[in-house]
């Protein structure tokens, strides 16, 4: 079986140019206002799934398991968003529940997800009946729509640590002082990436990416449980859903309220009938239920 190094490597090498391609608009911005002339560096780490900034040291460390444990998730949100989009487009099922069960069989995706969750926990090998990655595929293909979506939300994900090496943010301050870094540095993401995003297809896109990067941690908070010095993943979420600004037929709200559901709450009957925006704050309400007790 491949490590997770092995299968995410290309990935790594790609991330670098991540931040830039998510926001092209705030690139140049992104080289001279944020990074400067200094020197930063995005450095692999062989931890658990973890990304995280050595302020010190101008660093971001992205570990190989939280390359795959992000990919894996990605890979299950597409898969979703796709079945639930071509079932929508039924006018027979309009009325009706999307089943995703057999999709769920035919494509192994607890298998998916399971690993995504360990890989919080523990690297280890990647299971030699999941699909790896496979970086360098075409952009109109299944595997470069993954990549595209992986990208995304691995985007916000680094763009946040960004932030804390930008802001100079201190590890040695009370608790409570280190949780207004994280909602500082979650709003500088996503500021980043939607504040002149515009109201089309670029919007959607990114307001998607930035909802499969929420997931991310609502599945690390599954398997690590809340820590003393960030917010709640339920927190986080709410803080940056207020932001996304998008209309009340958003195709992006309506592919995240089923990917949300198929990840966090698949046992609940979902109301039929809603417009996107509707069902997105119906899904959100089930989410906040579920992780406000476990938080």
């Amino acid at each position: 079986m491949a490590t997770t190094e092995e299968a995410t490597a290309e990935l790594f090498r790609l991330a670098r140019r991540t931040a830039f391609n998510i926001a092209p608009e705030k690139a140049e911005a992104l080289a001279s206002e944020v990074f400067g002339t200094d020197d930063w560096e995005l450095r692999p780490s062989r931890t658990e799934a973890n990304f995280y900034a050595v302020v010190e040291d101008r660093s971001i460390y992205l570990s190989f398991a939280g390359l795959a444990s992000l990919w894996c998730l990605t890979f299950v949100a597409y898969n979703v968003i796709d079945h639930s989009s071509r079932a929508a487009r039924q006018p027979e099922l309009k009325a009706q529940q999307i089943d995703f069960g057999a999709l769920w069989t035919k494509l192994n995706l607890s298998a998916y997800l399971d690993y995504a969750r360990r890989l919080n926990r523990a690297d280890e090998p990647w299971p030699a009946d999941l699909a790896q990655p496979v970086p360098d595929a075409a952009s109109d293909s299944i595997e470069g729509r993954i990549n595209n979506l992986f990208f995304g939300a691995l985007s916000w994900l680094l763009l946040h640590e960004i932030a804390h090496v930008h802001h100079g943010d201190s590890r040695l301050i009370p608790a409570a002082l280190k949780i207004g870094q994280e909602y500082r540095a979650d709003a500088f993401a996503t500021g980043w990436v939607l504040d002149e995003a515009g109201h089309g297809i670029q919007r959607e896109f990114r307001v998607l990416a930035i909802t499969i990067a929420l997931a991310w941690l609502f599945l690390h908070q599954q398997a690590k449980g809340t820590g003393y010095d960030h917010p709640a993943a339920i927190l986080r979420f709410r803080e940056a859903v207020f932001t996304f600004e998008v209309g009340e037929r958003s195709a992006a709200l309506e592919n995240a309220t089923y990917m949300l559901k198929a990840l966090f709450d698949p046992e609940t009957e979902m109301p039929t009938g809603m417009k996107a925006r509707e069902a997105f704050a119906w899904i959100c309400e089930r989410i906040k239920a579920k992780f406000t007790a476990t938080a």
